[in-house]
């Protein structure tokens, strides 16, 4: 290695991006059901009840939508432009039947998660008992992750608010293991590169990375004044199997994650995935 090369290695290893923590505003908070009106309201009250922790603000505007409201696609997108909320609630299998086969969101939820700008709050089906609904407000413990965990701002500010003061946030981040093993096999292929050298350097510095963050995060913080437990939980492993384990094994209340790729229409694949199969979980769709 030249000089050069080994020069900007140090100088990127110690570049590391800066955290700042910034308030999450949700003020007005839009409820869609595909329930009867009284059922809905009832439902709404207990969501309200379940966002207690988010009635920090000066004001709160909140509007349950009965299931005659929303029926097609075109008239909930039309609510949201209406509406205009900071927060949307929902759950999964929204208008469709297909809450009897836990394989799909619904067309209206992964239509609303992918054309709207605005977080989603995805809960489990009214009838579904899983806890939630005996919640009363933060704090909690909300679990961020992502697969590039490092350097996203708007995940963690989205996770304290709802973790709330006192709560604990868990910053996740699982590196996929069989895809560092299809890039290892390559490595080991060329001759100029040692295998195992190259194997402890780069896994560790995949590890690190994420580390480093939640570190910057709980120092971020601080600084800020902002009364918050932060560990990271930070590993190799199958994505799916090893968040679901993460969950159950730290009580998570409440999941956030991000849902859109640059130039891509259809919903994260990871995130897709864990709304699917964590279907006992609030996760919150940004």
């Amino acid at each position: 290695m030249s000089r050069i090369d080994q020069f900007e290695s140090v100088f990127l290893s110690a570049s590391k991006p800066r955290f700042t923590h910034e308030d999450v505003s949700i003020v007005r908070v839009l409820v869609l059901t595909d329930l009867p009106q009284e059922e809905a309201a009832s439902y709404g009250a207990r969501v309200q009840d379940f966002l207690g922790g988010l009635g920090q603000h000066d004001t709160q505007a909140w509007e349950v939508v009965s299931g005659h409201r929303c029926a097609s696609i075109g008239e909930m997108l039309a609510l949201v432009r209406e509406w205009t909320p900071d927060l949307v609630c929902a759950y999964r299998n929204l208008h469709s039947t297909a809450w009897q086969w836990p394989h799909s969101l619904s067309d209206h939820i992964e239509v609303l998660t992918q054309v709207t700008d605005v977080p989603v709050l995805l809960l489990p089906r009214p009838g579904q008992s899983s806890g939630w609904e005996d919640a009363t407000g933060a704090p909690f413990t909300v679990m961020a992750l992502t697969d590039h965990l490092a350097g996203d701002q708007r995940l963690v500010h989205y996770a304290v608010e709802f973790a709330g003061p006192g709560g604990r946030l868990l910053l996740a981040h699982v590196e996929h293991e069989a895809v560092f093993e299809r890039y290892m096999r390559v490595i080991s292929k060329l001759p100029r590169i040692p295998t195992e050298v190259a194997r402890a350097d780069i896994q560790a510095q995949l590890l690190k990375e994420p580390k480093d963050w939640a570190a910057e995060v709980e120092a971020g913080l601080s600084r800020s004044g902002v009364q918050l437990t932060v560990g990271s939980l930070v590993q190799m492993g199958q994505r799916l199997p090893t968040y679901r384990v993460l969950v159950e094994e730290n009580r998570v209340d409440l999941l956030v994650m991000n849902t859109k790729d640059e130039g891509q229409l259809a919903m994260h694949g990871l995130s897709y995935q864990i709304a699917v199969e964590l279907r006992a979980i609030p996760v919150l769709m940004l």
